[in-house]
């Protein structure tokens, strides 16, 4: 491994622009993150029980497919019910035992869609399908996929237990404003104190776009079609959460102990008289909107398209080998380390190539805003070196619960 040192990093806060984009949690690609990498948590969980293992698996392909539906102030009717689709290559079977896929993706699926959007309506209309692309190929030991003992899945693991592809994968250190701000904009839309005071859903979007020492703030919020009957309601409604939220921003901009001007507010800004943002289930997945995994916020937590960013999809990856998984974690894990060892801020690349050790990636490159040394080096070796093990962190984090804990990373 070697890792490669510069200069050149800048600060989020220290550009002349910057801007943010938040998903919220019950966006559809959101949830489709969520329930990917809860199904994966769940499965490892469960074969670990049985067999004291981990079989091969990655089902980072899962889509939802939104409700077919016909939305009206005051109420809703669904027409087609959510798709759910699980996507993905999965041990079915170990010896004579038989895993219930099926049965576990619609648990894992009904618990996330009920915890995250706070009604259980959404049940009545969803439907899940599986499909697994399990085989074999000469590329791995047979028992790879299609293992006969648990000891046999020891032993293939054993010697397979290598980065699974060829990867990139970035991560940076603290965020700036516009980040913090549509991080916690979004946590505090999507509470649910807040939701029951208005009737909104947790499919909220935030944007925010600082230049210079202004901010500019838009978001989307969905209402629930049952607690607005008129345009005149829902608008009186938009109107008090745009009042509460304007003390809020400013409460929370005071906090940042940086130099900013008030920031502009906006809600909902596609409405026109008439027509607003209304959401079955508080989700634009109830009126046709779909979700793919990938396509949502970071692995940080938010969308920051001028700082480095992976180009894998995290959710749902096999914890113990996909390297797209395990590297995006520690690049991020690097970044933070050295600023908050070394006060130094980075952006992070880790390099791997397909078959290498886990802990010893081919290149890890830093770019910092001043040297890092010797000790920089040191840590992000210190990083990569606990690699092999790096699936016990994912399997302690309960998805939902890290969605929303980013929220005060």
């Amino acid at each position: 491994m070697r890792v490669l040192t510069g200069l050149g990093a800048v600060r989020p806060d220290q550009m002349p622009f910057d801007v943010a984009e938040r998903k919220g949690i019950g966006h559809p690609d959101s949830l489709a993150d969520l329930v990917a990498d809860s199904f994966s948590r769940r499965y490892v969980h469960l074969c670990r029980e049985q067999f004291g293992v981990v079989p091969n698996h990655w089902v980072d392909k899962v889509n939802l497919v939104g409700a077919a539906a016909d939305v009206r102030f005051g109420g809703y009717d669904i027409r087609k019910p959510v798709d759910g689709y699980l996507f993905g290559k999965l041990t079915e079977h170990l010896g004579g035992t038989r895993l219930p896929l099926a049965d576990l993706f619609g648990e894992v699926a009904r618990s996330v869609l009920v915890e995250v959007l706070g009604d259980e309506t959404v049940l009545d209309h969803l439907r899940l399908h599986v499909n697994n692309t399990a085989g074999t190929a000469v590329d791995h030991d047979e028992q790879f996929y299609q293992p006969r003992t648990a000891a046999a899945v020891r032993e293939v693991l054993a010697d397979e237990s290598v980065a699974n592809d060829t990867v990139l994968c970035a991560g940076s250190g603290p965020r700036g404003a516009a980040a913090e701000t549509a991080v916690w904009l979004e946590s505090l839309l999507t509470r649910r104190d807040f939701r029951s005071r208005f009737g909104t859903g947790t499919d909220v979007k935030v944007m925010v776009v600082r230049s210079g020492a202004e901010l500019d703030v838009t978001a989307a919020v969905p209402f629930l079609p049952g607690a607005v009957s008129t345009w005149s309601e829902y608008r009186d409604r938009l109107d008090a959460v745009q009042d509460e939220l304007g003390t809020e921003v400013k409460q929370f901009l005071d906090g940042l102990s940086l130099p900013l001007g008030e920031a502009r507010l906006h809600l909902n800004t596609k409405d026109v008289p008439g027509r607003g943002y209304l959401a079955p289930f508080g989700t634009s997945l109830g009126k046709g909107d779909c979700g793919a995994v990938g396509r949502g916020n970071r692995y940080n937590g938010v969308i920051e398209p001028l700082r480095p960013a992976s180009g894998e999809a995290p959710a749902g990856k096999n914890p113990v080998h996909h390297v797209g998984k395990i590297y995006t974690a520690i690049a991020g894990d690097i970044a933070g380390r050295l600023f908050a060892h070394l006060g130094v801020y980075a952006d992070v690349v880790v390099a791997a190539r397909n078959g290498g050790r886990l802990d010893e990636p081919a290149y890890v490159l830093i770019r910092s805003d001043r040297p890092v040394g010797v000790a920089g080096e040191a840590i992000a070796r210190e990083a990569l070196g606990t690699a092999p093990s790096y699936h016990e962190r994912f399997l302690g984090e309960d998805p939902i619960a890290r969605f929303r804990e980013r929220a005060s990373a």
